[in-house]
Formats: C-alpha cells, structure tokens, sequence
C-alpha cells in the first residue's frame, strides 16, 4: 500500500472510535429469501444470461452450481445488490448496475443463491496488520471494537467502489481492466479501489482454472480474447479456504 493511503487509513481510525456504521439491516418481507445486510457476497445459477455465456462459465470453472456473484447493498434506502449482469436488459444495456432485492432473486435459479457474511473483525485485524503499526499495551477489547469499526468501514468503502462503476459494460472477453467488467472482477476491482493493504480478491492465471485446458483451445476461435497468461477473477474463489476467514456461508433455512 502506498504512504498516502496508510496515512489515510491511520487517520480514520480515530473517527472510527466515535462514529457508529449501519450494520445487519432489517430483512425484507417481500421475498422468500430475507434481505440479509450489506456487504455479503451472493452466488447463483443466473436463469437470463446467454446460454453460450453460461456453457462457457460452466466449462472453464468445472462446475455447474453458479454462473453469477454479486454484493448486498442499500442504495437511498432501497434493499439489492449491486453486480455486472451479463445479460441484455430492456432498456438495451447491461453491465454494473444496483438492482433491487426482488429483481434479483428472480434472475436466480430456485434453491442456487449461497450467501456469505463478511466477518468484519478479521477484515479489520488484516488490514490493522498490513498498516503495520505496533499497538503493543492497547486493551483487547478496544483492538475488538477498533478491528470491528475497521472492518465495517471498509465494507462500506467497498460497496460505494463497486457502485462507482455503475454503467460499465459487461466484459466478454473477460480481460482484466476496467473499462468492462464482469461479475467476480467487479469485487476485486472494487476491494482494490478501497486502498486496502491487503488483497481480498486475487486473480489467477487463465489456465489455473479447472476447464482450461479442454476450453481454453477453443475460445480464440469463437472470438474470445482471453488467453492462458490472462489474469481473471474465479467466481469459484468465494468457496475456496483462503477467503474463509473474511467471508462465511450462512444458512438460508
């Protein structure tokens, strides 16, 4: 992390201390699956995207339980997610937009949405951490309470960095910029966009992935630029051990 942002992020912990942050918010009466809070990572098998998208998506992480992620948030009180759909809307976009809780239930296959809580203690603790500053002598209990304000407020920070990207188009070609965006990039470009010391949401090398070596051959031909050297964001990565710490799956029953 660059001197700027460490200095930035020191001189919010105080504020941390007298400030209160929104946390669970209350569930939604509208929908079969509560609205849980902001900040938890949704996965699910998306019913509108193009088959050719959703075959490709299949082959290249070697599963079939999800196509599509996405993050809870409220916007100007309104209950959602914000994601990158890559699915042609009515309004003859698509990409990063907010969509409301229902809405996006119903882009989801009945029984597929796993959800996973932030636990933002640890997010707090890893990035106090990669500050690296000594807090020898400080009370356990007011490193909890300051990890805890940390990590929520980097929660926050993180929602607001992924809704900056509203109105970017969806990337097909699944490279890794900015100008497209596909759904798991736009949680890593957006945790990275926090200034956070640490990364929450690595990439990997394209031919990491479980199908590449069966698909990857066949992509150039159908017009994709993605290559085995090219860094992409699994959407798999939200289930793996190494993010187990700083998300847990909840139970929807």
């Amino acid at each position: 992390m660059t001197q700027s942002k460490k200095i930035g992020w020191v001189s919010v912990l105080f504020v941390l201390m007298f400030s209160l942050h929104p946390g669970i918010v209350a569930a939604s009466d509208s929908t079969t699956i509560p609205f849980p809070g902001n900040g938890y990572v949704g996965v699910c098998l998306h019913t509108e995207i193009p088959v050719d998208l959703m075959q490709m998506i299949f082959a290249i992480t070697g599963q079939t339980a999800m196509t599509h992620c996405w993050v809870t948030a409220t916007v100007n009180g309104v209950q959602g997610a914000i994601h990158s759909d890559g699915r042609i809307r009515e309004d003859g976009l698509n990409g990063v937009h907010f969509l409301c809780w229902s809405d996006l239930l119903n882009l989801c296959a009945q029984g597929s949405i796993r959800l996973f809580k932030p636990n933002k203690k640890a997010i707090g603790y890893a990035e106090l951490e990669g500050l690296g500053i000594n807090f020898y002598g400080i009370p356990p209990f007011f490193m909890k309470l300051l990890a805890h304000r940390l990590g929520n407020l980097m929660i926050n920070i993180w929602i607001q960095e992924m809704l900056a990207y509203s109105g970017v188009p969806y990337d097909l070609d699944f490279m890794p910029s900015d100008d497209e965006i596909y759904c798991s990039e736009l949680l890593a470009h957006g945790w990275n966009n926090t200034g956070s010391s640490f990364e929450l949401f690595p990439s990997q090398k394209a031919d990491t992935l479980d199908g590449w070596s069966t698909v990857g051959p066949l992509l150039e031909p159908l017009g994709y630029s993605i290559t085995e050297e090219t860094d992409v964001y699994n959407i798999t990565y939200i289930l793996s051990d190494e993010i187990r710490p700083y998300f847990k799956e909840i139970s929807l029953d």
